[in-house]
């Protein structure tokens, strides 16, 4: 049985739990290669910001959680983010994810609410959207009820997985 969908902020305690959760995130829908060390400092930069330097004032960026501690059952990570051309500033989504036992639930709805909340907060739009390997068009479905499209992802993988280190973007 899941808990009732009220979303409220990750907090240091809640460490363990989201990093459960963004493992099952990584493992269902990632499309590339896990660094846990990198993943681990944005997860460290949004809980433990009393933890950062003085001289570091980059944002930190938030995680919403639902659930109580040490038994969380969903996540949206976001962070403050901009495009290569221009100075403005967005939000963007990393990982909107509910445990595949909470499912039948209204979590996904509140976590995208919760986003749309912090847009009203800060004052800066939502980039999000739906990057998944599965039930890829109801979440399309329900990402499109909620929010106004903008376009759409394409991921072509090369046909090698070998990969050379010194191999550059045309």
């Amino acid at each position: 049985m899941t808990c009732p969908s009220i979303v409220r902020v990750a907090r240091p305690e809640d460490f363990e739990e989201v990093w459960r959760l963004l493992l099952q995130g990584h493992h269902e829908n990632g499309h590339r290669k896990l660094a846990p060390e990198k993943a681990a400092w944005y997860v460290h930069r949004a809980l433990f910001p009393h933890l950062i330097p003085n001289w570091d004032t980059g944002f930190r960026g938030v995680i919403g959680v639902i659930g109580d501690v040490g038994r969380l059952e969903a996540l949206a990570f976001i962070s403050v983010s901009g495009f290569w051309y221009t100075h403005e500033r967005h939000i963007e989504e990393f990982i909107v994810y509910v445990d595949p036992e909470c499912r039948r639930s209204f979590h996904a709805r509140a976590l995208i609410n919760w986003m749309k909340e912090r847009v009203e907060k800060t004052q800066l739009p939502l980039l999000t959207g739906v990057i998944s390997n599965e039930r890829t068009e109801a979440k399309v479905a329900l990402y499109e009820r909620m929010l106004p499209k903008i376009g759409a992802f394409f991921f072509q993988q090369p046909q090698s997985v070998t990969v050379s280190s010194t191999a550059y973007a045309a």
